[in-house]
């Protein structure tokens, strides 16, 4: 007969043992203990309970595995006391040994840690049980590697007040589980406070390893290295483990090179890698995109017989869809099912995933097909990837209908809730709020936030302020993202003073380490000219070293200037220097390059002197900025000193010092400019340069030079580009060359180019300073035909026309028909009707359209009111004879105490008593029209000080007039020859007559003189500010284009000096 089992079968299990006693067989204890331990693995505890007791009542004496198996049983029926009581019956030989099994058991996977607590604390406090070290160690390894972090602290704690020593498993171990329970930081916190207080603790390999991997997950990647170079020092060897996690550290946050040191380091010391550390290598350039890389590693792996596993072709995989290279990826999964390796689900929920985020929803569903097809098992994890590619493409019904058919998660339906949200269905929203919370489904963090956010969408805000109140209740800690939600709501609101309150509660929490919060209240305070409070909310982000968003330290630098001016964007970036000095570079920087735009220049160069004090590199952006407001505003004394100093910070091989320095010396000597940048760019003068030249002569009045210049580079093969013909057309418009203009934008046709609106503009603009409107409304025609399209420009140039020609009516149509296109008018067009209006006495219709602009808010300026005040006193109340109103007009605006302030500013200034009081002394003598003249240049003075020039207008004029003098005596002796083209050479040359050398035959009227403006010029000096302030605007304006800044200059002086 043979024994059973001997053919691979499976033994029997025992005959019950009352059957035994009824065969008059001897029950031994033996057989109950094999008995019970069958009925414990069936979890057959009552029966086993009733067992035992009819054993020991038939006289079987329990063995202490009988009590064990017991006790088993009522520790599995959570009876934790019980189990204990039952298990000291045994006998005190082998009771220590009994109660490390069941306390083992107890921390066993599946378990309650709380029973295993409550066993332990039985065990110690109530049956007086001394354990041993290794069970105290064998609980914490065990719950530790459960998950069960807190428990296995308790358990830590008790081991040690009881005097146990910590060994290197039971750190490691506690270590090792924070970091796997996602709370790397408190393990470090765990080991820190270990070294503090057990002075003899010595740490192990073991532990130094999950020490290294807990600062890798925590980003600390500074303190791997001292770590590593403490070992060193000690002599310690780091083994594969070690190296493996100090590479995983560095990939993880991107430092590829550094963990490639690391890799090769392991190796140089003779240290073999197996296939962990070359799959570790193989995820980090992955996870970067760095692909390419990786086949050299594969190629090592099989030379050290360390093969490839599913891990590291995942990885492959992963990288490759990382890159958008899908015929790649396809292919690696391709080979593997060849060579036999099966494919799991986790490579498809990636193949899946990438291809939803690109949209390419057939293909993925073609794959989930492949996966049914394969007897492959979609989880939820896949379904998730394809509800939420179907979520972001706008198709929330599919996904819906797909999530119903699983069990869904948190995910899917925080997935399914944000892709309502980005669509902004309400309907959707509200029924996927309604099966969330029939679910059952306890939320996590992500999920709430997401419903949060949905409340704050369909307007319940009462419920979101409930959910967020009540997540502590539910075992759920807001984070960032949460007081995110709920303050970016608030300040849409305009509520920010209850977002500062919930602010200050969100910063009591020192577990919070973004920005995202403390950048959406600053940007809310700037909007609302909180400037003060934004910086203390922008210094207590600085002081708790997070670096803030570039784009914030913008916003705060822009709320400094329009609040408080230039001086306060200075103390703003003075106090970012005293927190953080990297990033006072970048903020500094900016303030320099946004001042120097603003025109402040002496602001713009204390920010510069700012970092050069702290030896801060000044970029290139900030130089050129600085440069040309200086430039703009006259300051040419600073420029070239500082010039030298931006090219020892940057050199001559940065190519936008190579542009400044050009233009620079273009405004000197444009034949050497030309011959720098030639030398510079070997032989090639970039086109930055040639424009700059073209600019500079246009600046200088020489417009048809500049003309000549562009036709000798052109033929000359230089790059010449739209903006060089935009330059002189311009010009030529401006100096009243108009055909010169129009057959310059029939040659640039034919070379390819296609005039531009700015040519247009520039081109309408001459044709009505010359009268032409007939031309110029063709031309309007013409555009409004055409694929190009007026622009604002256009319009006020045909609208200031229409008004200097007394066509208003024709003014107003045109007005509205811009309106209607939808072109938003400017003050500049306002200001141009309402004068327009104003000159011919139509001063309610003047009224009607300064109301027009309030209701657009749109804010006049000086020259708008100086108009409506000219218009109202002078020709309207004052020339109908109606004197008293006009004089109770201006005695009501001396009284308002901000214009009172305004006025007496400028008589400060230019060293006048009191202005107001001498207005209104004038006011009470009836001299309406010195008054009004006395105002509209008070109003010039004070437009021209909105971009910080001082107030100093008087002494420029002089030193304005010196330089005339110094300039006719130069005259007297010789005129400075004009410049010209030798093609041969590439370079500029002077004719030895003093006029240009035409390159085009027959075009000797270039070189005519601008002098026949004398007579313009005579009547413009005799013209007064409030006669007509278009035409001597524009007679300023063409005395500058044509470089006439002398006549310009002293027909500014005799308007202020002169006036009244």
């Amino acid at each position: 007969m043979p024994l059973p089992g001997g053919n691979g079968e499976p033994s029997p299990p025992p005959p019950p043992f009352p059957s035994l006693i009824k065969l008059g067989c001897a029950v031994t204890a033996r057989h109950v203990d094999r008995l019970l331990t069958v009925l414990l693995r069936r979890r057959r505890h009552r029966l086993l309970a009733a067992l035992a007791s009819q054993a020991l009542a038939n006289g079987i004496a329990p063995t202490p595995r009988t009590h064990l198996l017991a006790a088993s049983a009522l520790l599995d029926s959570a009876r934790p006391r019980d189990a204990a009581q039952r298990l000291a019956l045994a006998s005190s030989t082998s009771t220590r040994h009994l109660w490390d099994a069941l306390l083992r058991r107890a921390c066993a996977r599946g378990g309650d840690p709380r029973h295993a607590l409550e066993l332990l604390s039985a065990a110690i406090e109530d049956h007086g049980m001394v354990l041993s070290p290794s069970t105290y160690c064998g609980m914490v390894v065990l719950l530790c590697a459960h998950g069960e972090v807190d428990c296995a602290l308790r358990v830590f704690d008790i081991m040690t007040n009881r005097g146990c020593q910590v060994d290197d498993r039971i750190c490691s171990s506690i270590v090792s589980g924070f970091s796997r329970t996602g709370k790397a930081g408190a393990g470090l916190h765990f080991y820190d406070k270990v070294k503090r207080q057990f002075s003899g603790f010595d740490p192990g390999l073991v532990t130094l390893t999950s020490v290294v991997h807990a600062l890798g997950l925590e980003g600390r990647t500074g303190e791997m290295a001292e770590l590593m170079r403490e070992m060193e020092c000690k002599g310690m060897n780091a083994d594969a483990v070690f190296y493996g996690s100090m590479v995983h550290g560095y990939m993880s946050r991107g430092f590829l090179m550094e963990g490639l040191r690391e890799h090769r380091s392991m190796l140089g010391k003779g240290i073999t890698a197996d296939v962990i550390n070359y799959t570790t290598v193989i995820d980090g350039l992955c996870r970067e995109g760095s692909v390419e890389k990786v086949t050299g590693f594969l190629d090592e792996m099989v030379r050290v017989d360390a093969k490839p596993n599913l891990i590291t072709y995942t990885s492959l995989v992963g990288g490759f869809c990382k890159r958008d290279r899908w015929e790649d990826a396809f292919s690696i999964v391709r080979k593997l099912e060849q060579t036999g390796m099966v494919v799991d689900e986790y490579v498809y929920s990636i193949l899946i995933d990438s291809l939803c985020k690109m949209d390419d929803l057939d293909r993925a569903f073609s794959l989930l097909t492949e996966m049914e097809n394969k007897g492959i098992k979609a989880s939820i994890i896949t379904y998730n990837a394809i509800i939420n590619g179907l979520c972001k493409a706008g198709h929330c019904e599919k996904a819906v209908e797909i999530s119903e058919g699983v069990a869904a998660d948190n995910f899917t339906y925080s997935t399914l809730l944000h892709g309502y949200i980005n669509r902004g269905d309400i309907t959707g929203v509200m029924a996927m709020k309604d099966r969330l919370e029939g679910s059952g489904i306890s939320m996590d963090v992500v999920t709430c936030n997401v419903l949060i956010k949905a409340l704050f969408m369909i307007n319940k805000v009462n419920d979101a302020w409930s959910l967020f109140h009540k997540m502590p209740e539910i075992g759920l800690r807001p984070n960032t993202i949460t007081y995110h939600t709920i303050i970016d709501k608030l300040c849409k609101a305009e509520q920010v003073d209850k977002a500062l309150e919930l602010f200050d509660e969100y910063k009591k929490d020192a577990g919070f380490s973004s920005a995202v919060v403390h950048e959406c209240l600053i940007r809310a305070l700037c909007n609302g000219g909180k400037v003060n409070m934004a910086d203390q909310i922008f210094y207590d982000l600085v002081q708790k070293k997070i670096r803030p968003n570039f784009f914030n330290c913008r916003k705060l630098i822009h709320a400094h200037f329009k609040g408080h001016g230039e001086h306060s964007v200075l103390d703003f970036i003075c106090k970012v220097g005293e927190l953080d000095i990297d990033l006072f570079s970048s903020v500094c920087n900016y303030a320099s390059a946004f001042l120097s735009k603003r025109n402040c220049c002496q602001a713009a160069m204390d920010a510069y002197k700012l970092l050069r004090i702290q030896a801060i590199a000044v970029s290139s952006k900030t130089c050129c900025k600085l440069l040309k407001s200086l430039h703009r505003n006259g300051n040419e004394e600073v420029i070239q000193p500082l010039l030298c100093d931006f090219i020892k910070i940057h050199g001559l091989l940065d190519l936008t010092m190579i542009n400044m320095l050009s233009c620079y010396l273009s405004e000197k000597d444009i034949s050497k400019t030309i011959w720098f940048s030639n030398y510079m760019d070997k032989g090639s003068v970039p086109v930055s340069v040639l424009r700059g030249a073209v600019f500079a002569l246009k600046k200088q009045g020489e417009v048809l030079d500049a003309c000549n210049f562009l036709k000798v580079a052109e033929q000359s093969g230089f790059s010449v580009d739209l903006t060089m013909y935009s330059i002189v057309v311009d010009g030529l418009c401006k100096g009243g060359y108009l055909e010169k203009a129009l057959d310059l934008c029939e040659g640039m046709k034919k070379e390819g180019f296609q005039p531009n609106i700015v040519i247009h503009n520039s081109v309408l603009s001459g044709l009505c300073h010359q009268g032409c409107l007939t031309e110029a409304f063709r031309l309007f025609d013409y555009l409004e035909n055409s694929k190009m399209l007026p622009t604002i420009i256009t319009y006020t140039i045909l609208i200031g026309a229409l008004c200097r020609e007394g066509l208003l009516d024709d003014a107003d149509q045109l007005f509205q028909k811009m309106s209607t296109k939808g072109i938003k008018p400017t003050t500049r067009v306002y200001n141009l009707l309402i004068s327009g209006h104003c000159n011919f006495g139509l001063t309610g219709k003047a009224l009607e359209l300064m109301s027009h602009m309030e209701e657009l808010f749109i804010l006049p300026d000086c020259f708008t009111l100086g108009a409506i005040i000219n218009g109202l006193c002078l020709k309207g109340l004052y020339a109908k004879g109606r004197m008293e109103e006009s004089r109770g007009i201006l005695r009501e605006m001396f009284q308002c105490k901000e214009v009172t302030e305004l006025i007496n500013s400028v008589g400060d200034k230019i060293q006048a008593e009191s202005l107001v009081d001498l207005l209104s002394s004038a006011c009470d003598q009836g001299r309406i029209d010195e008054i009004v003249t006395i105002l509209n240049e008070v109003g010039l003075m004070l437009l021209s000080s909105s971009n910080s020039i001082s107030y100093n207008a008087l002494a420029h004029i002089k030193k304005v007039q010196k330089t005339e003098d110094a300039y006719g005596s130069m005259s007297n002796s010789g005129q400075a020859s004009p410049v010209a083209y030798d093609i041969s050479s590439n370079s500029l040359c002077r004719s030895s007559d003093g006029k240009v050398q035409s390159m085009i035959d027959g075009d000797d009227s270039l070189s005519k003189s601008s002098g026949d403006t004398d007579i313009d010029y005579r009547n413009l000096l005799g013209k007064s500010f409030n006669d007509d302030f278009e035409s001597y605007y524009a007679g300023i304006a063409s005395l500058c284009s044509k470089g006439e800044l002398l006549k310009a200059n002293k027909a500014v002086e005799a308007m202020i000096q002169n006036c009244g």
